[in-house]
């Protein structure tokens, strides 16, 4: 009985990393796409590498890393679902491709950015 309590500790402390990456994540898009909006290079950079970071840490965690990063190309804001689909596209190529294209009739850079990655990946032009 000890080691189940232990283990749902563990599986606890897991969820609640899973958890702050995930919200450091759709930070990080935000700011990213901030950045963007002010043509501001460095930051854009700065938040660039943080997502492929924070990336790297949900996969690392396995398919529940992934699943739920996965779960975020359904969130309502299309800034953060638009960062997901992108990152997700390999795993799950239809749900983040109509992500990509419900984004896409945004208005600004945000729906030009969302039509350039779907040209890109039909193309076959995709980079990681």
């Amino acid at each position: 009985m000890m080691t189940d309590h232990v283990a749902g500790a563990g599986n606890r402390q897991l969820d609640e990393r899973l958890e702050r990456l995930l919200k450091r994540f759709a930070v990080a898009a935000r700011a990213h796409h901030e950045a963007l909006e002010a043509l501001d290079e460095e930051r854009t950079e700065v938040q660039a590498r943080m997502i492929a970071g924070l990336h790297g840490a949900l996969v690392r965690e396995g398919k529940q890393g992934e699943e739920l990063l996965l779960n975020l190309v359904d969130s309502p804001d299309p800034i953060v679902a638009g960062m997901a689909a992108v990152y997700s596209i390999r795993l799950d190529t239809g749900r983040c491709l109509a992500a990509l294209r419900r984004i896409a009739k945004e208005p600004g850079l945000l729906g030009f950015r969302a039509e350039v990655a779907i040209q890109r990946w039909e193309s076959g032009e995709w980079e990681e």
